[in-house]
């Protein structure tokens, strides 16, 4: 039995009348007739009770009525899901970030617009460190990276590489520290004796990396005094007095009391936010996100 003859009979069991239900379904009346006949002999049942002034339903026509409808719902459902997946309009889209990214708006007002565009989406969310993002995407086990490599990085030639946001890296210091209430430009020189709060070297965060090289083409290497995973750990630290660091600007939404943040006067402390996916991966979902970000301007 097929989705048309449910059609059939729910249009004779609606209409309870062989010949308007015949000219619902744009079709004869005699061979409407021999399809629910083939259905009730299929069936081995009698679904309608037949006289010459009208049509009923037996108990087992009006069972066999309301399955029916709801086999035409699930196939209507079905090719509705289909479409809006082939779309881009359904299913999950993988998302993995760096820590300081929910802090831009490009990715908050970008994240919003999408969901409130596509409301049947499944965002999966997930921060991780820069290389391992970059790992991710090209194995396909993520759908859309946002990450900061360091200016030295080098990224695979299959990704798809677009950049959403712009800002600095800044010195970050305690608010007692003697720099911390100068004007301008401050040289990263200057920091060569302060003790450093960072991650350590190799730990696939980009804008440390980048910290390294900036701090080695000022003639010194970073005297770490503690290393820190997390960025409202590192900002706290520095206000504790513990030591000095180097973040990018958006960390400054992070409100933590106590520290200064001061610009830095070298070269090569812009810092970019890329958005990446796999080029040879196809996802309507992904494309539809991506072009969201394609329409804004680089902040």
């Amino acid at each position: 039995m097929d989705l048309r003859q449910f059609r059939y009979f729910v249009a004779v069991a609606e209409e309870l009348h062989f010949t308007r239900a015949a000219a619902r379904l744009n079709i004869g009346q005699p061979p409407l007739s021999l399809q629910i006949q083939v259905i009730e002999r299929e069936l081995g049942v009698t679904l309608l009770k037949r006289t010459r002034r009208n049509v009923e339903l037996t108990p087992a026509g009006h069972l066999f009525l309301q399955e029916a409808r709801l086999a035409l719902l699930q196939a209507e459902r079905a090719v509705q899901t289909v479409t809006r997946a082939a779309k881009g309009e359904m299913g999950t889209l993988r998302l993995s970030f760096i820590t300081s990214v929910p802090l831009v708006e490009v990715f908050t007002g970008a994240v919003r617009a999408f969901r409130v565009a596509s409301p049947d989406v499944h965002l999966e969310l997930k921060s991780y460190a820069s290389v391992k993002i970059i790992d991710d995407v090209l194995l396909g086990t993520v759908d859309v990276g946002f990450t900061r490599p360091s200016i030295t990085t080098v990224l695979p030639s299959t990704l798809e590489i677009l950049p959403v946001y712009e800002d600095n890296l800044m010195a970050v210091l305690p608010i007692d520290h003697p720099m911390a209430s100068g004007t301008g430009p401050l040289p990263i020189s200057a920091l060569k004796d302060d003790k450093f709060v960072l991650r350590p070297r190799g730990s696939g965060t980009g804008f440390y990396e980048q910290v390294f090289d900036i701090c080695a083409e000022a003639g010194f290497y970073p005297q770490i005094v503690q290393e820190a995973v997390e960025a409202t750990t590192t900002l706290g630290l520095v206000a504790a007095g513990v030591g000095i660091t180097i973040a990018p600007e958006a960390l400054r939404t992070i409100n933590v009391h106590g520290v200064v943040w001061r610009e830095l006067a070298d070269a090569n402390v812009t810092s970019r936010i890329y958005l990446i996916y796999n080029r040879n991966n196809t996802n309507p979902i992904r494309e539809r996100f991506v072009e969201g970000f394609r329409k804004l301007e680089l902040k």
